[in-house]
């Protein structure tokens, strides 16, 4: 296994770990927030406003430039 494929695992293990908790919270009675409860429990506030900018920023900078 290359670094690539090293690479390409981990970001599938994080992308299964996030669908894997959407899922959990989606349960009835879950204690976990939902990613949408969260992104705007964050946009209420100015410093979660910037996060989630920089956040969507470092996600087109990484995957959407080519």
């Amino acid at each position: 296994m290359n670094s690539h494929d090293l690479t390409l695992a981990g970001y599938g293990a994080f992308i299964a770990a996030g669908i894997a908790l959407e899922l959990a919270a989606r349960r009835p009675g879950a204690g976990l927030p939902t990613l949408g409860a969260l992104l705007s429990s964050a946009m209420d506030s100015r410093p979660g406003r910037v996060g989630v900018v920089v956040g969507w920023a470092w996600v087109g900078f990484h995957f959407l430039v080519r």
